[in-house]
């Protein structure tokens, strides 16, 4: 079984549950026990809240199914951290508070503003195609 912990953020969730592609291959990784992905309250609010935008045409019954799956396939985290690191987009905060309290191995994600930092309190931050290089 996986020791590795990975927090994914939204958007990496998102293109990895609509579409084929690279971030399909890291949710996958965790499918099969290579790593183990953390969530909070925090970031699957955030994840339901995106998946409800317009653009993706999706209707709560079809968003309902995604985050039940990712509950199955994921370790829920308390958080207690409150970080707010990131001004730009104090969204992406919950990711560094979920990795910190969660103790993440990696934060991957497609976000410049998470990507910029490159790592947080020792946890690198990097994209899928090098997390798929790990």
């Amino acid at each position: 079984m996986a020791s590795r912990k990975v927090v994914f953020d939204t958007n990496v969730l998102i293109s990895g549950y609509l579409w084929k592609g690279s971030p399909r291959r890291a949710i996958d990784k965790v499918r099969r026990g290579e790593w183990i992905h953390l969530v909070s309250e925090e970031t699957i609010e955030e994840l339901i809240r995106v998946l409800a935008y317009a653009k993706f045409g999706l209707k709560p019954e079809e968003i309902e199914p995604i985050i039940r799956d990712l509950m199955a396939i994921s370790e829920y985290v308390e958080v207690r951290s409150k970080i707010d690191l990131v001004k730009a987009d104090p969204t992406d905060n919950i990711f560094l508070n979920l990795a910190i309290d969660g103790q993440a191995d990696v934060i991957v994600s497609g976000d410049h503003n998470l990507l910029d930092l490159k790592e947080f309190n020792d946890i690198p931050i990097t994209s899928v195609r090098k997390f798929l290089g790990l």
